[in-house]
């Protein structure tokens, strides 16, 4: 199929492709949806039929559509409606917002607030059972902090959510009372004692669309509840889905995916079932990410698994004897170890090659780690705006891991060049492709610092490649799906403007779904 057979036909761009050794095309012919040919201006202009729809690029830089490999997609329109922390410039800040949010909501109903960050605050703590009492009289209240693995309830929420001492993952004060902060287990029973309706579910996934549309983001590897895989499936049938979603399951819904028979890739090219997530340790913010020597800020404390390590390779072979992926959270170096070693003993029994396992966030690996998930072709699937957020000589790593560990955090650079496969995500902290790509360019430790072609390609081809969809998208090809982002500036030629590049049109499917200079829905740029 050439030009002649087009719909639609975009021109006068500098499109980088990351399809091999070709780099740039002036011009894109679309059919169906489809890249079905590239060239110059005069090569597609001279085929394209009467009648094609013609869109003129500007002479702007554009790049394959973003592929986020690692969200909370559903969970983060969600918490889009309650109460948003993020902006919060101290503890005060916080909980004023909280109180506001009190007053808004009728007495007994849940204030949720969402993605504190203690860290960035002049006199850093976590927010407290009194706090929340304080500023939340009236109501249960909860609010989370941005990494999702410790939350704040005040005194109602403890009630409602029936929160005991006994409870695992709660925190203590000396009198064995308790603080109202909670960690991992304890924060997943908050979770499900504030479940959104599905009313709000839907509400969260039409405004999640919309920010990926912004962020020039056209597929996302979410990692949800399985309801969310049922919101998906709606929105798909009605055509009204959106972005392409690989969706990981729960481990808690391993078994019923090995009785059912359902493989790693079932789906559509808009929704697919993927792999099993599977939570090893904590996170670095919350002092639970598991380490082998212990916390700077926290001496006695050296983090936690999740699971017990036989658990942990029991879950691991379980996924491995079903041909199912695995995605498995590890972020200290101890929970990386054992995640390694769970692949690593579940693939001594298969010897599958094209398993395609990853692991996620991998803030901490030593050389040994890169080595063994190159032997074993294990895929590093890391967020490069945790250094922009967190790194630093007096970011929150230095707090938590002191220098020493802090400067070897996150090391995008050492992951490729032990010649690992690195894809990129943002775990929605914050949820912005070019935040995250200029996070890893202007890194602050060397072992960080990427080119912006190679952190391009992590967030598109390299994130195909994760998802087992190379040959569907994640770069410009003949007979991939014409799914583009058109960028303000060309960060290739010029890595300062990376910081001030944005996204001005995002295509899917063929389709303008953004455009900044007119601030509305999608249009069809073909037929």
């Amino acid at each position: 199929m050439d030009a002649r057979c087009a719909d639609a036909m975009l021109y006068n761009g500098r499109i980088v492709t990351f399809d091999g050794g070709k780099k740039t095309v002036r011009a894109v012919a679309v059919a169906d949806g489809r890249i079905i040919a590239l060239g110059t201006n005069d090569e597609m202009r001279k085929s394209a039929p009467r009648g094609c729809d013609k869109l003129d690029l500007g002479g702007k830089t554009v790049v394959p559509g973003f592929i986020d490999a690692h969200t909370h997609f559903v969970q983060m329109g969600v918490d889009s409606l309650n109460v948003d922390l993020s902006s919060a410039k101290s503890l005060d800040h916080a909980l004023s917002l909280m109180k506001h949010g009190a007053a808004t909501t009728p007495n007994g109903e849940w204030v949720i607030g969402t993605n504190y960050r203690d860290s960035s605050w002049e006199h850093s703590r976590f927010i407290t059972r009194k706090d929340l009492d304080d500023c939340c009289p009236d109501h249960p209240a909860v609010a989370h902090r941005i990494c999702g693995h410790l939350s704040s309830v005040n005194t109602k929420g403890i009630d409602e959510a029936c929160i005991t001492e006994d409870t695992p993952g709660v925190e203590l004060s000396p009198s064995g009372q308790l603080t109202g902060i909670v960690t991992e287990a304890a924060v997943a029973k908050l979770r499900a004692a504030t479940a959104p309706d599905e009313a709000k579910e839907h509400k969260g996934l039409r405004f999640a669309v919309r920010r990926a549309h912004s962020l020039g983001v056209t597929s996302v590897q979410d990692n949800g509840e399985m309801d969310h895989f049922r919101l998906y499936r709606e929105a798909e049938k009605k055509g009204k889905l959106g972005v392409r979603v690989w969706f990981n399951t729960p481990s808690e819904n391993l078994d019923t995916l090995r009785r059912i028979g359902s493989p790693t890739g079932l789906g559509s090219e808009w929704l697919k079932l993927g792999g099993v997530k599977i939570f090893c340790d904590g996170a670095l913010g919350a002092r639970t990410a598991a380490l082998s020597e212990p916390f700077a800020d926290d001496p006695g404390n050296k983090g936690m698994l999740v699971h017990p390590v036989k658990a942990m390779e029991h879950m691991a072979w379980s996924a491995e004897e079903e041909g199912i992926q695995l995605v498995i959270h590890a972020i200290g170096d101890e929970g990386i170890e054992v995640a390694i070693k769970s692949v690593e003993r579940a693939l001594s029994r298969t010897r599958r090659k094209d398993h395609r396992h990853r692991i996620e966030h991998l803030e901490l690996p030593n050389p040994d780690h890169l080595r063994r998930m190159r032997k074993h072709g294990m895929i590093a699937s890391m967020q490069p705006n945790f250094v922009g957020e967190w790194s630093g000589i007096d970011g929150m790593y230095s707090d938590r891991l002191g220098a020493e560990r802090a400067c070897r955090c996150n090391p995008f650079k050492d992951v490729l060049d032990a010649k690992v496969r690195l894809v990129f995500g943002s775990d929605c902290m914050p949820f912005s492709p070019l935040y995250g790509i200029a996070s890893a360019v202007n890194a602050t430790f060397p072992c960080q610092q990427l080119s912006a072609e190679r952190a391009f390609a992590s967030y598109t081809k390299e994130a195909a490649y994760a998802s087992f969809e190379e040959k569907l998208k994640g770069t410009v090809s003949v007979g991939k799906v014409a799914d583009l982002a058109v960028l303000s500036d060309d960060p290739f030629r010029d890595p300062g403007a990376l910081v001030s590049t944005s996204v001005i049109k995002t295509i899917v499917g063929g389709r303008v779904v953004f455009d900044r200079s007119k601030r509305r829905g999608a249009r069809s740029v073909g037929r």
